[in-house]
Parts: structure tokens; C-alpha cells; sequence
């Protein structure tokens, strides 16, 4: 697909756009809406043409790999992308924190695609790979960035993660304290916080859990999964005004896939039901 027929779709759209804008007489609307269903299907033929183009890109790169190997110059040059990747990295951190574990993933092998061993990519791709159940695969990944950096925080808060999912949770806080303590990357110490604050719920150090959690929603006040485990601590805690509120205020986080959460661990308390210590329950 040319810049050329990029530019023809986005001058339909315009003209589209302002027809709407102004009175469409009954005789002209059949065939502006069947410019629009052509407009649609145009664009979508694009993104099936972009997406095959794409694919055919990965082989490439899988030929580049077989090459010979290059001078340390020239391999520097050509393998590390760190612009191109850090882009990708971006829109992996968007679909992780949209719930969508596989997207993530792929847009994660895209980054060190161009990028081999970027930690960051190798550390959130841990991450995608933990929510998928593939913990083995996960833990491997988070293990080599620790290797080349002890204190890199993403990888250090994933595999605090995945040692609480395979039940290890002593040494789950302990990732997970270090990850909070060092600071540095502001969104690994949030995500830290909010499983560290799980991890104390395991050990039914609730008190802690509360502490901690409070923390995380004050740095992360849109972080829905955070103020339903907090709800939760509170709960447990005996403080059910507090719960709700924090349940609440979960639950009207926009665009979050994890407002449910609270929303139903609402539901469950107003209907006299159970609140289980954990999600991991």
C-alpha cells in the first residue's frame, strides 16, 4: 500500500466527514452510504494488504539472521533498532494493561525483533507470557535480564509475580520488596506494589497488604485491579465501609478490563457472599 492510496483514503474520509456535516438530502443518502460500506471495505483490504506485507518482513529478518556472521560494527548497526522498538515495547505496555495478554506478546517479539536482548521487551514479554499460564517460559526470559541487571525492575517484578502464581510466596516478597525499595521505573515499582500487596493477603498479613496497596493506588489512582484487592484488605480487615468505597472507586475506572473486578467483588459482599482472601483463590 503506497503513501499515494493512504492519502486517497484519508481525502475520502474528509469528504465524507464534511458531507455529513451539512444537510444530506433523502435522495443522496443510499449513495453516501455506499460510500462509506466502500470506503470501509477499501480500508480494510489495506490493512489485510499491510498485514501480509508484514509478515513477508519477518522473513527477512529470519534471512538477516542466517547471514554470516558481521564485523561487531556493522552487527551493531544493523541489529539494534532502539527507536523502532522502543515504539513497540509502548503499544506492548498499552495491551498489557488492557488485559490483552496475547497482543502484548506479539507486539513484544516485534521489539526485540528489532532489538535483540532489549531488557525491557524481554522483561514485559515475561510478563504476557506469565498471564498465559506459561510461567516456565515466563520465568526463563525475566531470569537472563536479572543476569545482565540485578535491579532492573520490570524483570525483577515479574518474577516476583511468577514465584506468588507457583505458590513460592516467600520468595515472592522478597523479588517484590527489592523491586518497591529501589525505585527507579515508576510503573515497575506500581505493579510491584499491587502484587506485593497479594503476596502479604497470602500470608494473611493483612495490615501490611493494606499499606502497601494504598500505595499503589496513590501513585496508580487508575489502576482498577488495585483498588479491588485493596477493597479486599479492607474487607478482610473488618473496615466494610472502606471496602466499598475502594470497590467503588475500582469499578469506575474507565476503559480498564479489571473494573469488573471490583464491581464484582462488590456484588459478591452486598449479596452476603464470600470474599476469598486472594484472587489466587
Amino acid at each position: 500500500m503506497t503513501d499515494l492510496s493512504i492519502a486517497a483514503l484519508r481525502a475520502e474520509h474528509h469528504r465524507l466527514q464534511q458531507r455529513l456535516q451539512e444537510d444530506l438530502p433523502p435522495a443522496e443518502r443510499a449513495a453516501t452510504r455506499q460510500a462509506i460500506v466502500a470506503l470501509f471495505r477499501r480500508s480494510e483490504a489495506a490493512i489485510a494488504e499491510l498485514s501480509e506485507f508484514k509478515e513477508s518482513i519477518r522473513g527477512l529478518v529470519d534471512r538477516f539472521k542466517a547471514l554470516p556472521s558481521a564485523t561487531p560494527v556493522e552487527a551493531h548497526a544493523v541489529r539494534h533498532d532502539h527507536i523502532g522498538a522502543s515504539t513497540f515495547i509502548e503499544r506492548g505496555w498499552t495491551a498489557l494493561a488492557g488485559g490483552d495478554w496475547r497482543q502484548a506478546e506479539m507486539l513484544l517479539r516485534d521489539a526485540l525483533a528489532l532489538d535483540p536482548g532489549e531488557s525491557s521487551a524481554e522483561a514485559l514479554l515475561g510478563w504476557s507470557l506469565m498471564h498465559q499460564d506459561r510461567g516456565d517460559e515466563a520465568l526463563q526470559l525475566c531470569l537472563r535480564v536479572l543476569v545482565r541487571n540485578p535491579e532492573h525492575g520490570l524483570a525483577r517484578t515479574a518474577v516476583g509475580a511468577i514465584c506468588l502464581r507457583k505458590g513460592i510466596t516467600g520468595e515472592a516478597i522478597e523479588h517484590l520488596s527489592r523491586a518497591v525499595q529501589r525505585g527507579g521505573d515508576a510503573r515497575a515499582v506500581l505493579y510491584a506494589r499491587y502484587w506485593l500487596g497479594i503476596a502479604y493477603l497470602e500470608r494473611e498479613m493483612t495490615a501490611d497488604a493494606i499499606e502497601v496497596l494504598e500505595g499503589a493506588v496513590k501513585h496508580g489512582p487508575n489502576l482498577a485491579e488495585g483498588w479491588a484487592e485493596l477493597g479486599r484488605a479492607y474487607w478482610l480487615q473488618g473496615e466494610v465501609d472502606r471496602a466499598r468505597t475502594a470497590w467503588h472507586t475500582g469499578a469506575a475506572v474507565r476503559h480498564s478490563p479489571f473494573a469488573s473486578r471490583a464491581t464484582h467483588l462488590l456484588t459478591v459482599a452486598d449479596s452476603g457472599g464470600v470474599i476469598p482472601r486472594s484472587p489466587l483463590d
